[in-house]
């Protein structure tokens, strides 16, 4: 039986000794290896290297002089050797390709060229070009190098890296030469320290080094006999690796299955989703949440497929029978054309939306990234089509209808976390693939019974605009400083007054826990003995209830920037006046009838007859009364904002 898989050990010297370069297959991963995680896998894989080196110098050594040869001698006879761990090849041609293991080569090709300048920069003795140079690169009759990993995105890295160039952050595109560019910084460092001496540079640890890490540093070498055996074996062994990726996985998968030529179109497509990924965030964090969000919109029917796409979603292209059927991967035409059209026009458009939500480009996308309901992503991908006509148009209304629901169901005190999620699996099963016209019934019928559930009588959603269901909402968290932001928004537009509200809403929305610049919540009737005195009991005591409860009604809150919360906190209306009529917000200047006169009366929109203002009275209080009459007039900005 012919083998699948020949298996040797091997010694660096033979891995980087040989005379063509490595190349990494279309659909390999990126060099993740990183210290910036928990795991500092760099440093651990010098400091492992240094422990068996260091005892192996204390416990085997037995020359004590510099000469080279006696040195080598002793390191090939006396010293342990060191198991790194093991590679997989396969050898196409004249090429050989790293199917598993390119993390830890690369590495060591980082710990050869920092090594390599150390030899160059002292007199060792070892021919450093030759001895160590031909394991990081081969060069031609033409002297061009050629590294012994080579491929396009980390060449110029590497080249850079090895010649000593400064390497600039605009010249980093993506997280393999991040990677590169801040291992080598850690290694370079650690090497410096290692290998000095009383403010020297001790040339015998050098060598002794550089010879145990070529002769005694061991790696098992699998190589794959037959290239329709590499994409089936890279699967199979990358699933399970800790520095793995699911959207890695899935590339291997897809991309393995393709020809030569078409298989490099579809690379192409993909790394540059990739870049465009890591210019985001400079991280690929948005790549998997993409493909979790993709395939979640047009494949997950109920709670338990929505949940397989948990974690290692491409998992499911195995056991989801809807997928199988799209992307067979016995039939590498539907790989092409899931990568050429689907893949790229829906990555392209899960970046433009979450530029659009972060830019405040679409109300509705920046409510509800304002009030972290990433949701939205999910909707709006199910309801698109591929090269949708109506594309700008879904975006824009299923944000809308979400932040719509969502919205309501906050002021009217219906919402349940769960309850929420659950009605999200039906919106996105029963939204997909709808024509822009069929979108707010889809809503509708989901959302109005998820009311009726939670006591609220209505037979349509528009019904629920009704000031009953407004009249007692109060005060709510982090959503109070949405609403109130997204109120002054409203009031700006009608009357053309500048607001402090067009802040960015998430900013304004999350800002609380910073005094000096971020938005607060104000308690217009403060913790103060004379305000008290307006919520006394038939005893003529406090009726601390009543005054919990009209004091956190949404009517009896009002936004404010910086610390003048904190400053005028418990003092009565009359003292902080002057700071409602200069905090910014319309809302607040209703209050103190400090809008210009010439706005309201140039504005065409009715509900302005509803404006009241309000003096302190003879005692310097605010009138109790103001509480309802505000409450009511939120209830009329927010039917203006919401009904639609």
């Amino acid at each position: 039986m012919a083998k699948l898989i020949e298996v040797e050990e091997r010694d660096l010297n033979y891995i980087f000794g040989k005379n063509k370069p490595y190349s990494l297959d279309v659909y390999q991963r990126d060099y993740r290896w990183s210290d910036e995680k928990e795991y500092k896998i760099v440093s651990q894989l010098l400091n492992d290297i240094e422990l068996r080196f260091d005892n192996n110098m204390k416990s085997n050594r037995k020359n004590q002089t510099s000469d080279l040869p006696k040195i080598l001698k002793d390191v090939e006879e006396n010293f342990k050797a060191y198991f790194l761990n093991t590679i997989m090849l396969n050898e196409q041609g004249s090429s050989t390709f790293i199917v598993d293991g390119q993390q830890r080569l690369t590495t060591i090709l980082l710990l050869l060229i920092k090594l390599y300048h150390i030899g160059k920069t002292n007199d060792t003795g070892i021919n450093i070009p030759k001895f160590i140079g031909e394991k990081i690169y081969n060069e031609d009759m033409a002297s061009v190098k050629y590294f012994k990993i080579s491929n396009e995105d980390r060449n110029s890295i590497i080249k850079k890296i090895f010649e000593e160039e400064t390497i600039i952050d605009d010249e980093i595109t993506n997280i393999t030469q991040a990677n590169l560019k801040g291992n080598f910084e850690i290694i370079s460092k650690y090497y410096d320290k290692y290998f000095s001496k009383d403010n020297g540079f001790d040339v015998q640890k050098y060598c002794y080094y550089i010879y145990y890490l070529l002769e005694k540093v061991l790696i098992i070498e699998q190589v794959i006999k037959h290239k329709e055996d590499v994409a089936m074996i890279f699967e199979t062994a990358n699933d399970r690796g800790k520095e793995l990726e699911p959207h890695e996985v899935l590339k291997g998968m897809l991309l393995g299955v393709l020809e030569a030529d078409v298989k490099e179109e579809c690379n192409t497509i993909w790394n540059t989703a990739l870049k465009e990924f890591f210019h985001l965030d400079k991280n690929y964090q948005n790549v998997d949440e993409f493909f979790r969000t993709y395939f979640r919109a047009k494949y997950a029917d109920n709670q338990s497929q929505y949940q397989n796409f948990a974690s290692k979603y491409h998992r499911n292209l195995l056991s989801n029978d809807k997928i199988i059927r799209d992307l067979d991967r016995s039939n590498p035409a539907r790989i092409e054309k899931f990568i050429k059209n689907d893949l790229k026009f829906f990555y392209k458009t899960y970046l433009e939306i979450l530029n659009m939500a972060k830019s405040g480009a679409d109300i509705g996308l920046e409510s509800n990234f304002a009030n972290e309901q990433n949701q939205q992503m999910l909707l709006i991908l199910s309801a698109l089509k591929f090269n949708d006509p109506e594309k700008q148009s879904k975006i824009s209304l299923v944000a809308r209808k979400f932040d719509q629901f969502y919205s309501i169901s906050r002021l009217t005190g219906s919402y349940d976390n769960n309850d929420m999620q659950k009605l999200v699996y039906d919106l996105n099963r029963q939204i997909r693939n709808k024509n822009l016209s069929e979108i707010p019934a889809v809503f509708d019928n989901i959302t109005v019974p998820y009311f009726q559930e939670k006591g609220i009588p209505i037979s349509s959603f528009n019904e629920i605009f009704d000031y009953k269901y407004f009249e007692k909402t109060r005060i709510d968290g982090r959503f109070t400083n949405y609403i109130l932001a997204r109120i002054d928004r409203f009031l700006a537009d009608i009357l053309f007054e500048p607001t402090h509200a067009h802040e960015n809403l998430h900013y304004i929305t999350h800002s609380g826990n910073r005094p000096a610049y971020g938005y607060h919540i104000e308690h217009m009737f403060a913790r103060n003995e004379k305000i008290y005195e307006q919520f006394l009991n038939e005893d003529g005591e406090l009726d601390e209830k009543m005054f919990n409860d009209e004091r956190n009604r949404l009517g009896a809150i009002i936004l404010l920037k910086g610390n003048e919360n904190i400053r005028a906190s418990n003092d009565i209306y009359k003292d902080k006046f002057n700071s409602y009529v200069n905090s910014g917000f319309l809302w607040n200047k209703i209050l103190t009838d400090s809008i210009n006169r010439a706005s309201i009366n140039s504005c065409s929109n009715p509900i302005k007859q509803h404006f009241k203002s309000y003096s302190p009275d003879e005692s310097g209080l605010l009138p109790i009364e103001a509480i309802n009459e505000r409450q009511h007039l939120l209830f009329l900005l927010i039917e203006e904002i919401y009904k639609f």
